[in-house]
């Protein structure tokens, strides 16, 4: 990709407010008849997406009638995320998770999501996210007296089960302090039945199958009915009876907009605790899940790690504050978000013409954007499959484009619990392997599903084992 705009070194630092000359292609891979690519994209959209990526930095992609776009250049994801980004809109399949998440702030779009974005901010800066540490810690250490169980047995179990229950135990948790008592099983199996559901109907173009009178659409319909009914009732009783409370939905009821002093309504009070407890909680345990399967194979950065937590911890709770001397923990996880990115692909939709890099973009033209792509980008990062935290040392990201690493996405729109997301998983891996090892029983090379998140397609499962100390 262009040397005269970049400086030495591939991706180096782009020469500011100026785009480097893009590897546009003049086709992409060829589609069916009428459906274009759509059923390929459909049907394995990692495998399609990398196979389209081998074209160019911008691919077209015929669907249907009209032309994508891949954009695969970390120069076109800040155009899109940052400097023109007000020019671009979630695609209308996005649509289809409005049923679960109304329009909260990862549905909303315009002067909603610019009021709600302010109005929540504060609610998630450092302090409110530190003082969360201890009933996140609390709420692990709990969980984890079940893997004592697992040891005197040795029997396998579901770990990626087992993870999504925990990080929901963690939402619960920190947002409603005391949990959901009787409702919490209910309450996750409606969670995982919504996910399921709403990843199957993404790519339902004409939406007619959803409105059809079938048994799994009851199910889904009665699955959010449960979860919104849930919430408000919650609501409900802090309105009428209110009580001092640190935890995530006392904050959010706080919440005034700085220029008018209004707080939430109660619809748009639950839509945002739905989207927080929903994206924040699946994709958490995608994660964790990826990086427990990766550290057992990986023993050497293992027992790094254990050294670093073991030396500062010193078999403590961790708290708020030890989250900088956890360095090389940190770095473990950036490596995992690098590698396995919960959210690994979205597409946004241009309102008016644009130009990326040369190639004009007419309004209502889709562009697909990969974190997975940018993240194994072999022009981006050395040997791009391995397994290297150090790689997020500082000497390293020196030169490294800003919009080559995004898994909490970027620009405006970059996930707001971003860091009660690192802070979750910091403890969870530092809890876990300072006490226990983690023998992976099923596939150690799990085949990717073709969901929303990126997750095995298959469940992994493990045995848990007292940490052998030398």
């Amino acid at each position: 990709m262009a040397e005269s705009k970049v400086l030495p070194g591939s991706f180096g630092t782009a020469v500011p407010d100026e785009e480097p000359p893009a590897k546009i292609a003049k086709s992409g891979p060829k589609g069916r008849p009428i459906w274009g690519v759509l059923p390929m994209l459909r049907d394995d959209t990692l495998n399609f997406l990398k196979d389209a990526a081998t074209y160019g930095d911008i691919v077209p992609l015929r669907i249907l009638m009209s032309t994508a776009y891949l954009l695969n250049h970390p120069a076109h994801v800040e155009h899109v995320l940052q400097k023109n980004h007000r020019n671009y809109r979630k695609t209308p399949m996005l649509g289809k998770l409005r049923p679960v998440l109304g329009d909260g702030l990862f549905m909303s779009e315009g002067e909603l999501w610019t009021r709600q974005r302010k109005l929540m901010q504060p609610s998630f800066l450092k302090e409110r996210v530190d003082a969360l540490a201890g009933k996140m810690a609390d709420t692990i250490a709990t969980h984890l007296k079940g893997w004592e169980e697992r040891v005197a047995s040795g029997t396998p179990f579901n770990l990626s089960e087992d993870v999504s229950i925990l990080t929901l135990e963690i939402a619960l948790q920190t947002m409603f302090d005391t949990g959901l008592g009787a409702d919490a099983a209910g309450f996750g199996e409606a969670m995982h039945l919504s996910h399921q559901v709403c990843a199957e109907r993404v790519w339902n173009l004409t939406g007619i199958t959803e409105r059809l009178p079938t048994r799994r659409n009851r199910k889904f319909n009665e699955a959010v009915e449960f979860l919104q009914g849930v919430v408000s009732r919650i609501i409900a009783e802090r309105r009428a009876n209110p009580r001092p409370s640190n935890d995530l939905l006392s904050i959010l009821m706080d919440a005034r907009d700085a220029d008018t002093n209004e707080v939430m309504d109660d619809q748009q009070l639950r839509d945002e605790v739905m989207t927080l407890m929903l994206a924040g909680h699946d994709t958490t345990a995608t994660m964790v899940a990826w990086a427990l399967l990766m550290l057992s194979q990986q023993k050497e950065l293992l027992e790094r790690m254990r050294d670093e937590v073991d030396t500062h911890l010193a078999g403590r709770m961790p708290e708020a504050g030890d989250l900088k001397p956890l360095d090389f923990t940190k770095r473990i996880i950036q490596e995992v978000a690098r590698l396995r990115p919960s959210i690994w692909w979205f597409a946004r939709v241009a309102i008016n013409d644009d130009n990326i890099a040369g190639q004009p973009i007419k309004a209502g033209t889709t562009v697909f954007i990969s974190q997975y792509l940018i993240h194994t980008h072999p022009e981006v990062w050395d040997d791009p499959e391995k397994f290297d935290p150090d790689r997020f040392l500082p000497d390293q990201t020196a030169g490294r484009p800003k919009f080559a690493y995004f898994p909490f996405g970027a620009g405006p729109r970059v996930c707001i619990g971003g860091g009660f997301a690192m802070m979750e998983m910091t403890f969870v891996l530092a809890m876990i392997f300072r006490r226990f090892d983690v023998e992976v029983t099923s596939d150690r090379d799990p085949v990717f599903g073709n969901l929303i998140t990126l997750r095995p397609d298959d469940d992994i499962w493990a045995r848990a084992k007292l940490r052998l100390r030398h």
